[in-house]
């Protein structure tokens, strides 16, 4: 008897072990908890739970790209578009550029496809805001007059709104003179010494150079005033200039950034501050002065006086300048010259002659070989009377700016190159 109660018992386990499986296949659902066939013996199916498997990632350093924990002047260049990273790839910097007024005597600020506001993020300017969106960072005074709100135009602030457009109905026009030229100042042709103020002495980056955003430390003169929030321009000596006067001796000067003092301690006389404008990198060692680099607005004005200058250099070793190129001049305030007076550029000769190979003594033979005969050679005019020859005028050059000795001014027509000996006039009442 107890052999055929087992056998039961058995038997009823498979019956409900294939209705289960049954259940399961169509879609039905068994309990898991104990059951009670009859016999009054407790089975219990056990129906295992899903696996769960948890894996924990540790990320690296800087949380972000692969290269974050490296120094920032190792890391990988993503922003190909940013002009003030000394790595121009696409050649899209509008720095060069200057505005003029037009026949007109007006000039807008075309918007274009620019959308119509810009949320200021750390490290905006009006300058760069201008460069970015019109293609001409010269034209930042007249994004500023779109925009009254903002007091001081060098201070503008993350999250402020700036307008970059105002309706097609709405524009106004500011009237200039013809022939306007804007440009910002960047070098001149002085004793440098009348301008240092302190050095870049350090910097808290990791790197060598330093440029736009970046943090550095300069070391004032002891009897100098500073200020917080104060902008002190940084530059450098490039060569010593040598005029056609004894005392016209100066060294060429490049802008090469400007910082805001954020820090100052006067026991000390450090300073910390931020470069809010890079032309070039700066290097530990360069100079900081007070001169402003100003926007320069000038317009033509009549010549006083006669005079001729030569050209002393350019910030670039060019032997030759063409139009839209900014040099130093021989002459300044002392001699008379002011901003906005005109030069001509003369020459005289003839300019055929003077670009023949070796021209002179052997430019006066020509080489006639026109058929397979032996080459003869026909007498070349080449010593043209050039004393009575008259002056040509092949260019014009306007005075940005003047300093006693030298002045700095741009190239605003040339039809030919014009080279450093090149005679310059200033013609009384041009």
């Amino acid at each position: 008897a107890m052999k055929d109660k087992r056998l039961l018992v058995a038997s009823a386990a498979l019956l409900l072990g294939a209705s289960t499986a049954l259940a399961q296949e169509e879609g039905g659902t068994s309990a898991s908890g104990p059951t009670s066939p009859p016999g009054g013996d407790t089975q219990i199916n056990v129906v295992p739970g899903p696996t769960q498997t948890t894996t924990t990632y540790q990320q690296g350093p800087g949380h972000g790209e692969l290269d974050d924990h490296l120094p920032s002047s190792s890391q990988s260049l993503t922003d190909i578009n940013n002009s003030r990273d000394k790595f121009d790839l696409n050649q899209s910097d509008p720095a060069a550029a200057s505005a003029r007024g037009n026949k007109t005597g007006q000039y807008v600020m075309d918007g274009g496809g620019v959308p119509q506001a810009h949320s200021v993020r750390r490290g905006d300017t009006l300058w760069g805001l201008s460069g970015q969106y019109f293609k001409n960072p010269y034209a930042w005074p007249r994004l500023w007059s779109y925009n009254p709100q903002i007091q001081n135009p060098h201070w503008i602030y993350p999250g402020d709104r700036v307008r970059l457009r105002i309706e097609e109905t709405g524009f106004r026009r500011r009237s200039v003179p013809e022939k306007t030229v804007f440009l910002r100042d960047y070098g001149w042709v002085d004793d440098i010494e009348k301008d240092k103020r302190g050095e870049v002495v350090g910097s808290p980056e990791d790197q060598m150079y330093l440029t736009h955003g970046d943090n550095v430390y300069i070391e004032m003169e002891d009897d100098e005033k500073v200020e917080l929030g104060q902008e002190l321009t940084v530059f450098r000596e490039v060569r010593t200039m040598r005029g056609r006067e004894a005392d016209a001796a100066g060294e060429l000067v490049a802008v090469v950034a400007t910082v805001r003092v954020d820090r100052y301690n006067p026991k000390t006389h450090l300073i910390r501050g931020e470069v809010i404008e890079s032309l070039d990198a700066i290097e530990r060692g360069d100079f900081v002065g007070k001169v402003g680099r100003k926007f320069l607005v000038i317009p033509p004005v009549r010549n006083e006086k006669y005079l001729e200058a030569r050209i002393l250099t350019a910030l670039y070793p060019h032997q030759f300048f063409g139009q839209n190129q900014v040099i130093f001049l021989d002459r300044g305030s002392k001699h008379g010259v002011k901003p906005g007076n005109r030069f001509i550029a003369v020459r005289r000769g003839d300019r055929w002659v003077e670009t023949l190979p070796g021209a002179g003594a052997s430019a006066d033979d020509k080489a006639m070989t026109e058929d397979d005969r032996d080459a003869v050679f026909s007498e070349l005019k080449t010593d043209g009377p050039e004393e009575k020859y008259p002056n040509e005028t092949f260019g014009e050059i306007r005075v940005l700016a003047t300093r006693e000795r030298s002045s700095i001014a741009i190239v605003t027509e040339s039809a030919f190159e014009i080279e450093r000996d090149t005679i310059l006039v200033m013609k009384k009442g041009y």
